[in-house]
C-alpha cells in the first residue's frame, strides 16, 4: 500500500472535523470550543464573581479602570474510530480490499498527524491498532498495508462492530460494503447514536457489485458462507438485482439521515484525491 508523498503531504494540511464534539481530556493540537488554560488567547471579558483572580489583566485595568480576566482555548484531543470490514466480502476481491486498506489508512494518517487519538478496529482480523500522535502517523501506513484476515469465520461484521462500541463520545467512521441485512446494520448504527457518537458511513463497492458484468448460465459462491449458486444471468435477472441492490443502498443511507451520520458510497476507480478533498470536504467530513 503506497501513498504518494503529494497525497500525505496534502492530507496533513486538513483534518477531521469534529467541531460539535466534546473533546477528550487529554492534550491534542485541537482548539476546544469552551475556555481552557493553553497558551492560545481568545479575548477579554469582564470579571465576574467567581472567575480566577489570576487572569485579570492589569495592564487592561491601568488603560480602562475596569476589571477584565484573559480567555483562552484549550486544546484538546479528538477520539477517532475506524471500523474496517475485514470480513470475505470485502477482502475476496483483491482491487476491493486494497481500495478498503487504502481510506482506512488516509483516514488514520489524517488523525494521527493532527496530534488526535486513534483506534483501529480491524472487525474480522482480530486486531486493533491504538495510536496516538505524529510519530505513530506512518507506521500505522505500514500495519494497515501487512493486514490480512485471519478469521473467516467472522460472518457478520457489523454484529462484531458494535462489541467495540465506546462509551465515550467520539468519531467513527465505517468502511464497510454494507452487504448485510438492513436489521443488522440498523441495529449497529441506532447502538452508535445511542453512545452519541458523530459517525460517517463509508460504504464502498466494487464495480462488478454495482453492474455486473456476467452473461449466461454461471456459478456465483457467496463469499460470506462459501456457498455455490448457479444461475442464468440475463438482462431481467441484472435489472432486478440492480433495482435491490439500489433500494438496500437507499436504505442505508435513510438509516444514516435519521440519526444525523454522514454517509458517502464509492468504488474502487475513483481516485482518493476525489474521495477525500472533493467528497469528504464537501461533505463536511474534513476540513
Amino acid at each position: 500500500m503506497n501513498f504518494h508523498s503529494q497525497f500525505l503531504a496534502q492530507l496533513k494540511r486538513h483534518r477531521i472535523n469534529g467541531a460539535s464534539l466534546k473533546m477528550g481530556h487529554h492534550k491534542g493540537s485541537r482548539l476546544a470550543t469552551y475556555q481552557g488554560s493553553s497558551l492560545e488567547f481568545s479575548d477579554y471579558q469582564l470579571y465576574k464573581l467567581g472567575d480566577d483572580v489570576r487572569q485579570i489583566d492589569w495592564n487592561v485595568y491601568a488603560r480602562t479602570e475596569k476589571v477584565y480576566i484573559k480567555r483562552y482555548l484549550d486544546e484538546r484531543e479528538c477520539k477517532i474510530h475506524i471500523y474496517l470490514d475485514c470480513t470475505n466480502s470485502m477482502v475476496s476481491e483483491d482491487r476491493k480490499w486494497k481500495r478498503a486498506k487504502e481510506l482506512a489508512g488516509a483516514l488514520s494518517f489524517l488523525a494521527l498527524s493532527n496530534d488526535d487519538r486513534l483506534t483501529l478496529h480491524c472487525v474480522g482480523a482480530r486486531k486493533t491498532f491504538m495510536k496516538k500522535g505524529p510519530r505513530d502517523a506512518k507506521s500505522i501506513l505500514f500495519d494497515i498495508g501487512q493486514l490480512s484476515p485471519e478469521s473467516p469465520g467472522v460472518t457478520s461484521f457489523y454484529g462484531e462492530m458494535i462489541k467495540g462500541v465506546r462509551n465515550n463520545r467520539s468519531i467513527s467512521f465505517i468502511i464497510s460494503d454494507g452487504m448485510e441485512p438492513i436489521s443488522r446494520i440498523e441495529d449497529a448504527l441506532r447502538r452508535l447514536s445511542i453512545k452519541k457518537e458523530m459517525t460517517y458511513f463509508i460504504q464502498l463497492l466494487h464495480e462488478d457489485e454495482l453492474s455486473p458484468s456476467y452473461e449466461g448460465d454461471v456459478k456465483l459462491i457467496d463469499s460470506e458462507k462459501h456457498q455455490e449458486v448457479n444461475v442464468t444471468l440475463n438482462r431481467n435477472v441484472v435489472d432486478q438485482y440492480q433495482k435491490r441492490l439500489v433500494e438496500h443502498n437507499t436504505m442505508i443511507e435513510s438509516l444514516c439521515k435519521k440519526w444525523g451520520f454522514g454517509y458517502n458510497r464509492t468504488n474502487c476507480l475513483t481516485p482518493l484525491n476525489t474521495v477525500f478533498f472533493k467528497d469528504f470536504k464537501e461533505n463536511g467530513w474534513i476540513r
